[in-house]
């Protein structure tokens, strides 16, 4: 494992992450892509401003700046995020927190566990009822009509015969010294 580097778990999976995950002034810094961006609807990189939205909840970061910006309300970040080689990175307990998670860092194994419940609520169908309207079934393939002559069968031939003409055979000739 690279040196500082951090075990990210979304819900059970881990993320596979180029950059991985950093430790860093007793913070788990996560790179925006992939990691945040797998709990987020919408990540939107301008300049400096990094702006995430997930359900109802939007928060403003700047690279450089201690402050975010969630759902109106200011609050100031352990640790300011950063840019490092054209990545950017986020405190990520902090951003999951502000983005409706929960996080959990066993500091012995570098495993950072993210607990982010779905966006939106996926409903179940009601059961069939029988007694509700039904709609009549409607045709969707006919077949044609099968055609006016059949193809015809193909005849078996019989199998090759080998040949019985002796193929005529000369002697070799020695090359004479």
């Amino acid at each position: 494992m690279i040196p500082g580097a951090v075990v990210v778990i979304l819900n059970g999976a881990i993320i596979a992450s180029a950059p991985p995950a950093q430790l860093l002034f007793g913070h788990v810094m996560a790179p925006l892509a992939p990691i945040v961006t797998r709990f987020t609807q919408r990540a939107v990189i301008a300049g400096d401003t990094i702006t995430l939205v997930r359900g109802d909840h939007t928060c403003v970061l700047r690279v450089g700046s201690d402050a975010i910006t969630c759902d109106g309300i200011t609050r100031t970040l352990p640790v300011a995020p950063f840019g490092r080689d054209g990545v950017a990175y986020v405190p990520l307990a902090e951003v999951a927190r502000a983005l409706g998670g929960a996080a959990a860092f066993d500091a012995h194994a570098r495993i950072v566990a993210l607990d982010v419940p779905p966006a939106t609520v996926v409903k179940s169908p009601p059961p069939f009822d029988p007694n509700a309207p039904q709609a009549t079934p409607t045709v969707i393939f006919t077949p044609s009509p099968p055609p006016a002559t059949p193809t015809p069968r193909p005849t078996d031939s019989p199998s090759p015969q080998p040949r019985r003409t002796a193929i005529p055979a000369t002697p070799s000739r020695v090359p004479e010294n």
